[in-house]
């Protein structure tokens, strides 16, 4: 869901395309497992890691992650937000407890067995393209195939070592995956990270941003205690516990969109069938994934003989133009190999008047009209789900 989880922080590699050098990746990887057994020796810290993202729309956030660990092995990761705490974990005698900022009254709680990373996962944190930070993992053991996997932010695809370099007092290792490019500088005294770059998506939608680490040994001291749980209740994933947060029940928006074709959907004339919405936008990359799923149910949907629409809400574009929004999406259709009916949402009404459920993120109305069932990220084995949710609603 990109505005509460959109970690990427971006700028182009240079010499990105020329051949790498055997040397130099060595490097690069020596460099970097020397800062993971930096993290895994440095026993209680906190670190924090402060970045500003820039959409292809000018759009600039500044956001925040914060996490440590402490003497008994306890940890916390907190995110933020222009400055404002969003969510919060807190591993530590056999709890993981996790909490969001918009949700008071439920948290989301898994067991917790010294492993952040497996807890994170075990609470959901893939499907919001959420996982460890590389520090955490480090910390607790993590050998150097798994804190190359931290590195990739939960939205990198696998990450491969193109090379290194000295730059100013810092080294610079540059890693690149199928759907972006990343840059890590590390201090070679205490062989901490000290800065990061990361460039996600290509072209004209690239989203680009550049964060800074800053490291303090010591117990973390209160931000290891758990958060005031009176009167909440406890749900299983973070997926449920945003659920709790969106509307459902409500009436839909009564909006009218385009379609690619020129034409128009009344979603108040789509009353009677089950309607699938998943809001996406062509810089989002989690979103493409996303779209992947929805064009199979689409499919499954046309083919059904059922009442049930299915659309994908293009929206949040860095376009004002409708016409230059309609050859973006259809676009990246192209180049992903979709065939699925798109609806345009220019000036991105639709989506604010549907409670900016995020980036991705599906919405499903009911045959009454009401918002039924709502979904953060991309949900594993989404279409079945989905298809399940749908089947059930016909009902």
């Amino acid at each position: 869901m990109i505005p509460l989880r959109l970690a990427v922080f971006a700028l182009l590699l240079p010499n990105l395309a020329q051949a790498a050098d055997p040397a130099e990746i060595d490097k690069g990887r020596a460099a970097l497992d020397a800062a993971r057994l930096a993290y895994q020796k440095a026993g209680p810290f906190r670190e924090t890691f402060e970045f500003v993202v820039e959409f292809p729309d000018g759009r600039k956030e500044s956001k925040g992650n914060d996490y440590g660990v402490g003497p008994a092995k306890e940890v916390f990761f907190a995110l933020t937000n222009q400055g404002k705490e969003i969510m919060r974990f807190v591993g530590r005698e056999g709890r993981m407890v996790g909490t969001q900022f918009n949700v008071e009254g439920r948290y989301a709680e898994v067991p917790y067995r010294g492993d952040f990373a497996a807890a994170l996962r075990k609470i959901g944190g893939d499907q919001i393209n959420l996982t460890a930070p590389p520090a955490l993992v480090a910390s607790q053991g993590g050998d150097f195939q798994a804190f190359l996997h931290a590195l990739r932010l939960g939205i990198l695809g696998p990450l491969e070592i193109v090379g290194s370099r000295a730059d100013g007092p810092l080294v610079e290792v540059d890693l690149k995956a199928d759907n972006g490019i990343l840059t890590i500088g590390i201090d070679p005294a205490t062989h901490l990270p000290r800065q990061a770059r990361l460039a996600l998506g290509e072209g004209k939608q690239q989203v680009k941003a550049t964060g800074r680490y800053t490291f303090a040994p010591g117990d973390p001291g209160t931000a290891l205690t758990f958060p005031n749980l009176a009167g909440r209740s406890a749900v299983a994933t973070f997926a449920e516990l945003e659920r709790s947060g969106y509307p459902l029940g409500q009436p839909a928006p009564k909006a009218t969109l385009r379609t690619m074709d020129g034409g128009t959907v009344r979603l108040a004339d789509l009353q009677g069938s089950v309607v699938v919405l998943d809001f996406w936008a062509t810089w989002c990359v989690p979103c493409w994934t996303g779209l992947k799923h929805t064009a199979e149910l689409a499919a499954w949907a046309k083919g059904s003989g059922l009442p049930v629409k299915v659309f994908a809400v293009n929206t949040m574009e860095n376009t004002s133009d409708p016409e230059e929004q309609r050859r973006l999406a259809a676009e990246l259709l192209r180049a992903k190999g979709l065939n699925l009916p798109v609806l345009l949402d220019s000036g991105k009404e639709t989506f604010t008047a549907f409670h900016n459920p995020g980036l991705p993120s599906l919405v499903i109305v009911g045959k009454d009209g009401r918002l039924a069932r709502y979904h953060s990220g991309v949900v594993e084995d989404m279409a079945a789900v989905v298809k399940g949710e749908v089947m059930e609603l016909l009902k």
